[in-house]
């Protein structure tokens, strides 16, 4: 099921940066078809990455945040679902902490597939009933000018194999965020591990900067609203 999909956190081996803390207002533009010379990567996974990975865990009221186990703690407090204008965050306490790990500081244009495990973690006081995972190629000056929007192919592991995912790319506007996938609930003290890889296109990417971003978002494809997100920045060669 196709469906559409921002808070930075520390990635390891390269560069970091926070989204805006808002997107623009107006409902954004029809998104721009994917390339059609996008590199084509192969839907058999070529060693034997982890699978998605979910855990889930409740503190009693009253208790300090408790530690799931994997780094992702449970709220004490409780907060209703909150409400933000199409393609807006949520307040800064009602959102989830996002991050991408590993990665390397240098991407080369035709060379191995990247692989990047992204972490969506529910500290937040807020039950989301549901919600959805984004993961995009972002824009960079490796990209063809002048609206430097990154070519290439995004993949994510899904049941034993390798999906590839029809809008690899942000764009020139928020409509990326809409592209979202595996929508599920997630309760407070939720932790969802997704793995992805990309790759650029060889005959548009150049030398220069690039990066990926992550997001997590309300599960409208219309009007989606940004519950937590991470972005990682590198240096592209060919």
């Amino acid at each position: 099921m196709r469906k559409r999909a921002l808070i930075a956190v520390p990635i390891v081996g390269m560069g970091i940066a926070a989204l805006a803390a808002c997107s623009p207002a107006t409902t954004p533009a029809a998104a721009p078809a994917p390339s059609t010379t996008a590199p084509v990567l192969s839907t058999t996974a070529s060693s034997a990455p982890a699978p998605t990975t979910t855990t889930t865990s409740s503190a009693p009221k009253g208790t300090p945040a408790a530690d799931t186990g994997n780094g992702c703690k449970v709220n004490p407090a409780t907060a209703a679902v909150p409400t933000a204008d199409p393609y807006q965050w949520v307040p800064k306490a009602d959102q989830m902490q996002v991050s991408l790990s590993p990665a390397p500081a240098t991407v080369r244009v035709a060379g191995t597939p990247i692989e990047v495990d992204v972490t969506f973690c529910n500290d937040s006081p807020v039950d989301y009933p549901q919600a959805g995972f984004v993961f995009a190629l972002d824009r960079g000056s490796a990209a063809p000018a002048p609206l430097h929007i990154a070519e290439g192919a995004v993949q994510r592991y899904e049941k034993g194999q390798w999906v590839t995912q029809q809008y690899p790319h942000v764009g020139n506007d928020p409509g990326y965020l809409g592209q979202f996938f595996d929508q599920q609930p997630m309760p407070k003290g939720k932790s969802v591990t997704i793995r992805y890889r990309f790759a650029y296109d060889a005959k548009t990417m150049g030398n220069g900067t690039g990066g990926v971003v992550a997001a997590v978002v309300t599960p409208d494809p219309n009007s989606p609203n940004v519950l937590g997100a991470g972005k990682a920045s590198y240096t592209v060669v060919k």
